[in-house]
C-alpha cells in the first residue's frame, strides 16, 4: 500500500514537472497560454510560501502578480533556465521582500501629491486596459467581471477617473468627497481590479 502511494505520488510529480516544462517553454516564446498555465501551476505554492513568510494575504497576492509581470517582461531570458522551480522562487523572494518594504513605508499621513507620484506609473497600465477594453471583446468581458466586484461608489470613481479622464479635484467637486477619500477609494478599487484582471493586465502591459 505504501509503495503504491509512493508510486502514485511520483507519477503526479512527474506529470507536474512535464506540465511546468511545457508551459515554461511556451512562456519563453511569448505565448500567452504558457503564461496563464504557469500562473495556475505555481499560484497555490507561491501563496502558501508567501503567507508563511509575511502573514499578509494582500501583500502576497500583489507579490505574485508582480512576479508574473516580471516573468512576462523577461520572457526572452527564460529558455536557458534549468531549474525552473528554484528560478521562480528566487525571483519571488526578492519581489516579496521589495513589496514588504513598500508596504512598510506606507502611512496614512502620505500626502495626496506624494501618493499621486507614487501611483502614477501603476495607474497608467490600468487606464490603458480600461480604454482598450471598449474595443476588445474578450478584455471587455474580463473588465465587466472585475467591475462586478466593486461597490457602486468605487465604480463611480473608476468611471470618472479612467473613462471620463476627470481629475481628483473635479471628482471631489462632483461627489462631495475629499481628495484623500477619493484616492483611497480608487486605490482599493484598483486592488480588486488587479486581482480579478491580472492576466489581462500583464498581456496588455507588455505585448
Amino acid at each position: 500500500m505504501e509503495k503504491a502511494q509512493k508510486s502514485a505520488g511520483q507519477e503526479r510529480m512527474s506529470i507536474r514537472t512535464e506540465r511546468v516544462k511545457k508551459n515554461w517553454a511556451l512562456l519563453a516564446e511569448g505565448d500567452q497560454q504558457g503564461l496563464y498555465a504557469c500562473f495556475d501551476i505555481f499560484y497555490d505554492d507561491l501563496y502558501r510560501f508567501g503567507v508563511c513568510m509575511y502573514k499578509n494575504p494582500e501583500l502576497v497576492k500583489e507579490s505574485i502578480n508582480n512576479l508574473f509581470i516580471e516573468l512576462w517582461r523577461i520572457q526572452d531570458k527564460l529558455s536557458s533556465v534549468q531549474n525552473i522551480q528554484q528560478y521562480v522562487l528566487t525571483i519571488y523572494k526578492r519581489i516579496l521582500y521589495k513589496t514588504y518594504q513598500q508596504y512598510s513605508r506606507e502611512t496614512f499621513t502620505t500626502t495626496l501629491e506624494e501618493a499621486e507620484i507614487a501611483s502614477g506609473a501603476a495607474e497608467q497600465p490600468y487606464e490603458n486596459i480600461l480604454i482598450a477594453s471598449q474595443q476588445d471583446e474578450i478584455t471587455k468581458k474580463r473588465l465587466q467581471k472585475a467591475l462586478n466586484q466593486l461597490t457602486p461608489r468605487q465604480i463611480e470613481i473608476v468611471q470618472l477617473r479612467y473613462f471620463d479622464q476627470v481629475s481628483f479635484c473635479e471628482i471631489a467637486e462632483k461627489t462631495g468627497l475629499t481628495e484623500r477619500t477619493i484616492y483611497n477609494t480608487l486605490h482599493n478599487a484598483i486592488k480588486v481590479l488587479r486581482d480579478v484582471f491580472l492576466l489581462a493586465l500583464i498581456v496588455k502591459l507588455f505585448s
